[in-house]
């Protein structure tokens, strides 16, 4: 693992930066040239009764702040919701920011093997048109 990380950190060394402020401050200013990625707190996962989490991310705020992301043609990746088993946690983006939703499944889920399960889960990611455009070039 620490091959890992020092590998890691050489890459990214000089490219990257990392902040610790409210996310709406940091997109006001990304810009064309950057890649966003973004792992706020699951939507249907995260309430204030849950201490791992500060307040939970207001849906509609960030959706907005998608949106000036997506009119401002600004790469982003963003993990949001996912399912485990039949339940589905959190509503999915809408359809109108363009994002491509991709399924990944990060395996057997933790909660559920406590409880005698062997429920899977699934988490989403989506991706900006203009991540998609970089893949493509």
């Amino acid at each position: 693992m620490r091959r890992d990380i020092l590998h890691t950190a050489r890459l990214l060394a000089g490219r990257t930066t990392l902040t610790c402020h409210d996310y709406r401050k940091v997109l006001e200013n990304v810009t064309a040239s950057d890649l966003v990625y973004m792992d706020p707190p699951y939507q249907g996962v995260s309430t204030r009764r849950d201490a791992r989490y500060a307040n939970q991310v207001q849906f509609e705020e960030f959706v907005a702040a998608l949106e000036n992301l997506v009119a401002r043609e600004i790469s982003f990746i963003l993990s949001y919701d996912g399912r485990r088993g039949g339940k589905v946690y959190g509503n999915g983006m809408p359809k109108e920011l363009g994002l491509r939703k991709i399924e990944i499944r990060v395996g057997r889920s933790a909660q559920s093997t406590l409880l005698g399960g062997k429920d899977v889960t699934f988490e989403s990611l989506y991706v900006s048109r203009g991540v998609i455009a970089r893949i493509e070039d």
